[in-house]
């Protein structure tokens, strides 16, 4: 038996280590809310500016799917058709393009995500994963590889990354395929990078292995941590802890766990028409033709459907009850709101009279600013189009995409 050499430095150190360990145990409370929020209010969106639809003097949209704001009131709109970002100034004019379709420096393929920073801003690519810096003027800066190189095995993509002290926090996953076992298996987790994409470190981890031969979609199988995450410029990453409960998980930066906030709540029931259209949009490709999943959809909806921070550090949090499909034409949204201790507020609702939740999306900026994009599903629709599969949309009457800066009034 190999012999251990115990000094009073060694029993020190793990003396040390032991109470840091309890100490960040005990900090993990678990916070209770109310069923009800203690306040209702209703707030009518006011218009700001607006660009597209059938106004031939605007810049040409695509498809716009996301946008940021800085601190001088520009908006950035990421428009994933045409790989570009315009910037919006205050007043709604055009003041410049950046970047443009391409694999190159500076060059973007299919973004879908943008947030600001010092120098310039950062461009988000789901798949391969990749963050592209711009400069002020369009000028490459730069761009961080997530997950390394494609030459180290697998893929690796990212949902969503969000900018905050200058670290990325991000969902991001990496992909493996096994030839002889005919799969391939996904490992999924939230984490928290440096602007070079480097982690420091992961949580929340998810691991699925998909059958080439039988593709399934399991809701209970697919749901994970990340699938409602946001983290405010506090430096706190709030992630839904369950899918059938209303339980947030709130961490800092570290990845350590700080509090749990819960409140009895009980999920949206669904019909046998919401079961139906559990997957009816996934697309896969195999071989050159449309594979048909096996899909397993569960009685309810997701306890938490959506998460987003504020810039004052309120949270607010989209319930099933109140997911856009839910909602009635002329509200584009409503949210539980946290306080920035994590006490439930108020429910808040978001009124604008041309909304049409079946064709409009409501992007989120700062809490204040929101992105309303009119005729969404139907620009979404004509971009993916071009699949291969073997549905054609009948796009021939859809209207033009049109996106309008909105704020919270009062």
């Amino acid at each position: 038996m190999p012999l251990v050499n115990v000094t009073p430095r060694t029993v020190a150190w793990a003396a040390l280590l032991c109470c840091l360990v309890l100490a960040a145990l005990a900090a993990a409370e678990t916070v209770t809310l109310p069923a009800e929020a203690p306040a209702r209010r209703t707030v009518a969106l006011q218009e700001v500016w607006r660009l597209g639809g059938d106004d031939e003097n605007d810049p040409l949209l695509g498809l716009v799917t996301g946008g940021a704001v800085d601190d001088q009131g520009r908006v950035y709109l990421v428009d994933r058709q045409l790989s570009q970002i315009l910037v919006i100034a205050a007043d709604g004019r055009l003041v410049a393009t950046l970047g443009r379709e391409g694999d190159g420096p500076g060059e973007l393929r299919s973004p879908h995500g943008v947030f600001v920073t010092a120098t310039g801003v950062g461009v988000v690519q789901g798949f391969p994963a990749k963050i592209t810096y711009l400069a002020p003027d369009g000028t490459p800066a730069g761009e961080a590889r997530l997950g390394g190189e494609a030459s180290e095995g697998g893929f690796h993509f990212v949902r969503r990354i969000a900018h905050v002290q200058d670290l990325l926090v991000g969902a991001t996953g990496r992909g493996a395929f096994d030839m002889d076992k005919g799969t391939n298996t996904t490992t999924s987790s939230l984490g928290v990078m440096d602007m070079q994409g480097t982690f420091r470190t992961t949580f929340a981890e998810h691991v699925q292995e998909q059958n080439f031969q039988r593709f399934e979609f399991d809701e209970t199988k697919n749901w994970a941590e990340h699938s409602a995450w946001c983290v405010s410029p506090q430096g706190l990453i709030y992630s839904a802890a369950a899918r059938d409960r209303w339980a947030i998980n709130v961490r800092d930066l570290a990845g350590n766990l700080v509090r749990t906030c819960e409140r009895p709540f009980t999920p949206r029931r669904r019909t046998a028409e919401d079961k139906a259209e559990v997957g009816s949009d996934m697309r896969i490709i195999m071989n050159g033709r449309r594979v048909e999943p096996e899909i397993t959809a569960l009685d309810t909806d997701e306890a938490i459907a959506g998460l987003e921070a504020a810039a004052d550090g309120r949270v607010f949090v989209v319930s099933s009850w109140d997911r856009r499909a839910r909602l009635d034409k002329g509200t584009a949204g409503r949210y539980d709101v946290l306080s920035p201790e994590g006490q439930l507020v108020e429910q808040l609702t978001l009124t604008f009279p041309e909304f049409d939740p079946e064709h409009d999306a409501l992007v989120w900026l700062d809490g204040t600013r929101f992105l309303v994009i009119r005729n969404f599903e139907d620009a979404n629709a004509a971009m993916d189009g071009g699949d291969g599969g073997d549905e054609e949309a009948d796009l021939g009457d859809a209207e033009p995409l049109e996106v309008v800066l909105v704020r919270v009034s009062g």
